[in-house]
């Protein structure tokens, strides 16, 4: 009996030795299991404080106008505008958002993985018998249900932040490219109006050379006046004296006839020689003699500015002779460097301007070869 007694006290130990192994084990494995509840607990709490408590604020619209009118040579009053950020939503900019800030309510709260009811006890869970409720007010779940919620809204805000960048990425490109086709047309426009302004610079000398030479023509038109206006009151002294040179053919006509009459009753014999030089000689040395003042070519007459010497040659020193009509020889003289002069045409002395050294002259058509000009040079024949 006593060997049986002894052997059962010496299981009795042998089982009580394993137990108490396993009860070492096991209160290891307690306490590795709530220093690493107690360790995510605390990292839960941490996470709190980077998880935004509240979704931010709806923004206004924000605006960022481009002009997307034609590039035209025109201007455009009220351009077609498109609103780059109209999609853009303001919300993605929000900052200062207040983040969760769990404290030791809610790091108690964090230990409590059953739900108790108004007693304190754990709640059975129908739906599982033999389990108890592990979801709902004051429990574990609901805060980390809570931010659980919280970091699935910031991570979708992110992926939605993201996509934007990427659009505005895009646009921000396209704006770069078309910005730098703005240099290329402000060095074109601007060769092109370097170019423009030379033009007006030669423009405006040539505007002030026409202005000069037109004022310059002004003067010579007065000149020109003054002498058709004395050269009209030579042509009305020239029909008076017209009147009475023909009065005077009249005269001579009747004296002709008078004399032929009487040489009929008179014998033959020597005849008397009447007449004499004309004043001057009416004979001009070689060489240029006067200038065109002034021509018409449609109406086949110049006037002829000649020189004192010439003058004289033609009606004498005291400017008392008859003029007579000389056919003269019109140059062209010859111009800039390897130029040579020559002849244009013929005109015949007309009429002489008394106080001056005008003469007006014909234009023998048959002889021009060229429109005379202002300035031409007038030879003897």
């Amino acid at each position: 009996m006593n060997k049986a007694v002894h052997a059962l006290v010496y299981v009795i130990l042998a089982v009580a030795g394993v137990a108490l192994y396993f009860e070492m084990k096991l209160f290891e494995k307690k306490e590795l299991l709530t220093d690493s509840n107690e360790q995510l607990r605390k990292c839960i709490v941490d996470l709190s404080s980077y998880i935004e408590a509240e979704n931010a604020p709806q923004g206004a619209v924000l605006e960022a106008k481009q002009d997307v009118s034609p590039r035209e040579a025109r201007e455009v009053d009220d351009p077609e505008m498109v609103n780059l950020l109209e999609k853009y939503n303001s919300q993605y900019e929000a900052t200062n958002i207040k983040c969760l800030d769990w404290g030791n309510a809610q790091s108690a709260q964090l230990r409590r993985l059953y739900a108790l009811d108004a007693e304190g006890n754990k709640q059975p869970d129908q739906a599982n018998p033999g389990k108890f409720i592990m979801e709902g007010k004051d429990t574990a779940a609901e805060l980390i249900k809570q931010i659980v919620g919280r970091a699935k809204y910031q991570k979708d805000t992110l992926k939605e932040t993201r996509k934007e960048l990427s659009v505005v990425r895009t646009k921000l490109q396209e704006l770069v490219a078309d910005y730098n086709e703005l240099p290329k047309e402000i060095r074109l426009n601007k060769i092109e109006i370097e170019k423009k302004n030379k033009e007006i610079e030669t423009l405006t000398a040539e505007k002030t050379k026409v202005e000069t030479d037109l004022e310059n023509s002004k003067k010579e038109v007065e000149d020109l006046k003054s002498d058709v206006a004395s050269l009209k009151d030579e042509v009305s002294a020239a029909k008076d004296e017209t009147e009475a040179a023909k009065e005077d053919l009249e005269k001579s006509k009747k004296l002709v006839e008078t004399l032929l009459s009487r040489l009929k009753n008179q014998s033959s014999g020597p005849r008397p020689v009447t007449g004499g030089p004309v004043a001057g000689g009416g004979q001009l040395t070689s060489g240029d003699k006067g200038k065109v003042a002034s021509v018409q070519n449609e109406k086949l007459f110049v006037i002829v500015q000649f020189e004192d010497a010439a003058l004289d040659e033609l009606i004498g020193s005291e400017r008392n002779g008859a003029l007579p009509p000389h056919e003269m020889l019109v140059v062209r003289p010859a111009k800039g460097e390897g130029g040579k002069e020559r002849i244009v045409g013929k005109i015949r002395l007309r009429q002489w301007t008394p106080k001056s050294n005008l003469v007006v002259a014909d234009i023998l058509k048959d002889w021009q070869q060229e429109p005379i000009e202002k300035n031409d040079v007038i030879r003897p024949d």
